[in-house]
């Protein structure tokens, strides 16, 4: 990596943002709770109102399914509030998010990117130049996960939950990236 500057910022402009180890264990715990309030009603079937739950009712059903999502995201999550260092980088290379790439994105494969909000969730929405796709550094599971993300076969959501600063610093490390990303001989808007 470059050296760096003050704030995360490299000598040569390059923003390192890092992993917030705070930011993954709540991430963890929340979901962690959730998979044992599921399991817990559950097993103890509390009534709702002065009604049981009835089995294979809707309740139950809504339980199972939230012990599944929720157990599977503190599966997920358990790893990553063992994560430390850099996550995403933003320089005059490109795009460099560990959770996307094994590598630099480079300007000129980016087609668009903007800022999206799903539900109270705030993303960055990553589209890239479908003739250059092909050829990027691109993890595999993201690549196959591409297709239901919905942004297109060729767009990339960057979240920020896990990231020093969050949605904030993510933002920010993109807007002074706009000199390179517009640089003459790019080719973007």
């Amino acid at each position: 990596m470059d050296g760096q500057g003050v704030d995360g910022q490299g000598v040569d402009g390059q923003v390192d943002i890092a992993v917030s180890r705070l930011r993954s264990a709540g991430l963890f715990l929340i979901a962690l709770g959730f998979t044992v309030a599921s399991a817990w009603m559950l097993h103890a079937r509390p009534e709702t109102r002065g009604h049981p739950m009835k089995p294979g009712g809707y309740t139950e059903f809504m339980l199972w399914l939230g012990l599944i999502f929720f157990g599977a995201a503190s599966l997920v999550g358990a790893p990553r509030m063992f994560r430390t260092g850099t996550m995403v980088s933003v320089g005059r290379r490109g795009i460099f998010d560990r959770r996307l790439s094994t590598d630099w994105i480079p300007w000129d494969a980016i087609d668009d990117i903007r800022s999206i909000t799903v539900g109270r969730q705030r993303f960055i929405a990553l589209r890239l130049v479908p003739e250059r796709e092909g050829g990027l550094p691109l993890l595999a599971r993201r690549r196959k996960g591409a297709r239901f993300a919905g942004l297109g076969p060729n767009g990339y959501a960057l979240g920020a939950n896990d990231l020093e600063g969050g949605f904030a610093s993510l933002q920010d490390a993109l807007s002074r990236a706009t000199a390179w990303r517009d640089a003459p001989g790019l080719g973007h808007r």
